[in-house]
């Protein structure tokens, strides 16, 4: 039997589609040491810290109206949820995202955080697909997920209409409703009503603000509903990775949060600090040789439309002088203007995988690699690791997928 045909009856199945499954799989799990995934495990605390300061500053910036600050983490948000929207927020309001993915270039260096982010069912296939013994993400996921609503059976409503990969979406849906808690889904299983979730889940700020029942349900408490994305915009951005390091923000900051997350820094003036501490204007930065620019240039703001996936990143160190000046500059008059921008340093692994190809056949090569923990309130749910050619390793159909798990 062919590899994919199990994994494409498995997503079909979901779905009622002939979709399948649009990506590579590797030939076997990938291994770290049990000590490395320890440490995966025990970091949660430390991401936790980074999303409850950031939330402050945010607070303090909102009640304090400092503009400077609102100008970099408002950006491009529309007027009529902006600053006097969160103002009119409760305290509740304001918790830390609850499922949440990372997207690390090099295992312990984060370079994005994103609530829930996608490939949640991938995650639970390729554990279905290898037969790993231990409990599968979606029973991780039901079983969190109860005791964050404090024992009260889940009810959910999940926005799949902003997912970028919707089909994996759906299949963690159809396992998550199989597990032990069983989790109930509006729109999915009979006799559920709107008025009956407890649980709110989405891929996008806008997209929940968008949704019929948002304005009534940030009337109830959070006894009777709760946000797995938290019902404002600073999470949904690139914008809060650099706060660790810009001279602005970072003394409220720990160096143990600093040691984690991918040295960013934000563009607001023509001056550029590397992470090395060297103060470089524009123009000086860009005559700098190409492999002394290793940064990506990020869009780092609140416009859905190029926020997403790889959309608006480029990677500095191939540009010419001239081009990189030009782009720098003209990112920077966006930035100024709320079209925010950050540079973010590049880091590059490659690691040897072995996959099968659509024929069937094992492969084996050398390839860029991305590593992707999915966490939940209180844990580690699993790892995902993508690897491809092209330096943009995520989503793509000639992207591998491996799960990746500590050696015994």
């Amino acid at each position: 039997m062919n590899k994919y045909e199990w994994v494409d009856s498995e997503f079909n199945a979901a779905i009622v589609s002939n979709t399948g499954f649009t990506q590579l799989m590797s030939a076997k799990p990938m291994f770290i040491s049990s000590s490395d995934y320890c440490q995966i495990k025990n970091r949660l605390h430390t991401i936790h810290d980074f999303q409850d300061r950031c939330i402050n500053i945010f607070r303090n910036a909102l009640l304090n109206k400092d503009n400077e600050l609102l100008h970099w983490l408002l950006n491009e948000t529309p007027k009529s949820l902006g600053r006097g929207f969160h103002l009119s927020l409760l305290d509740e309001h304001f918790k830390r995202p609850v499922f949440f993915r990372t997207d690390e270039m090099q295992l312990g260096k984060i370079a994005e955080i994103q609530c829930p982010g996608s490939h949640w069912g991938e995650l639970e296939l390729l554990h279905q697909y290898f037969k790993i013994p231990n409990k599968s993400p979606a029973t991780l996921f039901s079983e969190q997920l109860t005791c964050y609503l404090g024992n009260r059976p889940p009810i959910v409503h999940y926005l799949t209409d902003n997912a970028s990969a919707p089909t994996g979406v759906r299949y963690f849906i159809k396992k998550t409703r199989k597990t032990k808690p069983v989790i109930k889904y509006w729109g999915f299983d009979n006799g559920v009503m709107a008025k009956d979730c407890n649980f709110i889940r989405t891929h996008s700020f806008f997209g929940l603000c968008g949704e019929n029942h948002f304005k009534m349900r940030l009337q109830q408490s959070s006894e009777k509903i709760m946000y797995d994305f938290p019902p404002y915009v600073l999470f949904d951005q690139k914008a809060t990775l650099v706060l660790p390091f810009w001279e602005k923000t970072r003394n409220a900051f720990t160096d143990d949060i600093r040691n984690l997350i991918i040295y960013s820094i934000p563009l607001i003036s023509d001056i550029i600090e590397l992470d090395t501490g060297e103060k470089l204007t524009i123009d000086e930065f860009s005559k700098k040789p190409q492999s002394q620019r290793n940064y990506y240039l990020k869009y780092a703001g609140t416009n859905v439309s190029i926020n997403w996936g790889s959309m608006a990143v480029t990677r500095i160190k191939k540009l010419g002088q001239a081009e990189c000046k030009s782009l720098l500059r003209n990112c920077l008059e966006e930035s100024l203007k709320g079209k925010i921008w950050l540079l973010q340093k590049e880091i590059t692994v490659k690691e040897t995988i072995e996959y099968f190809d659509k024929e069937n056949i094992i492969q084996n090569k050398q390839m860029n690699a991305k590593y992707s923990p999915f966490y939940g309130p209180f844990g580690l749910i699993g790892i995902l690791g993508y690897y491809r050619n092209h330096n943009k390793v995520h989503g793509q159909t000639d992207n591998i997928l491996s799960l990746i798990l500590p050696e015994e």
